[in-house]
């Protein structure tokens, strides 16, 4: 920042409002805080982008209705953009779905009673740590019909069952500040994939679709085990606009690396 070569970010607009120099607080907190947005962002969304390709391999009747959709909304000579969205209902479902179906943190982030807490004749002591089970929230069958499908259509007329974000990114003061940001990743994402990409069975030496197997690996955050698959453009004209693509924004080195400490450190702080 001292040359003026450093590129927009959270941390530099922050470190701007201190024109005199940081106190060691409030830099140890634009760190953490970096640090925290960072971790929670990078696992949870690769997660759920590898939910979504798993689910296509199992379900592609909704690959291919979302892909119509596309195709007549947004054509066939652009991608698509976030002010799409609006437009296309059934993706849009598809991106919920994808968040319900297999949520990220399947048992929630832990929270601390801070009082007593009477519920439906239970008492809750104050200090005792408790998990919310966010798998079942978002598997109950009498809120989600047939929960182990996945279904986008579950969340448009006549159904209208309930968005997941009321579950899936926490709750109360814990809730995920980046949900919004994560989001949006997720729609622009996967509305891309679907676009410009055939997803379906990897296919074994005698030309039989291989069936994949959900497994996921315990923990606060749930990975999805490797599976194979198949992916390529679904034409020769989408090859060329992923190859633009590549050739105008190049891929560059980020800045991740610099945070590998604060990371390292803010994992044994917490």
């Amino acid at each position: 920042m001292a040359k003026q070569s450093h590129r927009p970010s959270y941390v530099s607009s922050l470190i701007k409002q201190y024109d005199e120099g940081l106190d060691t607080e409030s830099e140890a907190a634009i760190k953490q805080t970096a640090a925290a947005m960072y971790a929670g962002g990078a696992d949870t969304t690769v997660s759920s982008i590898r939910g979504f390709v798993l689910a296509m391999l199992l379900f592609p009747d909704v690959r291919r209705k979302a892909q119509q959709e596309i195709d007549s909304i947004v054509g066939t000579d652009r991608l698509p953009q976030f002010e799409d969205r609006d437009n296309l209902p059934y993706v849009d479902a598809l991106v919920k779905e994808t968040l319900r179906w297999i949520p990220v943190a399947p048992m929630g982030v832990a929270h601390t009673a801070d009082e007593d807490i009477h519920y439906k004749g239970f008492v809750i002591p104050k200090g005792a740590s408790f998990l919310p089970a966010v798998w079942w929230f978002l598997h109950d069958p009498a809120i989600y019909s047939d929960p182990s499908s996945f279904d986008p259509d579950r969340y448009l007329e006549p159904r209208n069952e309930p968005h997941p974000n009321f579950a899936s990114f926490g709750f109360g003061r814990r809730v995920c500040p980046g949900r919004f940001l994560a989001d949006d990743s997720l729609f622009i994402s996967i509305s891309r994939l679907l676009a410009v990409f055939e997803i379906k069975k990897a296919v074994d030496g005698r030309g039989n679709g291989t069936e994949p197997e959900i497994s996921i690996t315990p923990g606060m955050i749930g990975h999805i085990r490797d599976f194979p698959y198949d992916i390529k453009p679904r034409s020769e004209k989408y090859a060329d606009m992923i190859r633009r693509v590549e050739l105008e924004h190049p891929w560059e080195e980020g800045d991740a690396g610099l945070l590998e400490e604060e990371l390292s450190l803010y994992a044994v702080n917490v």
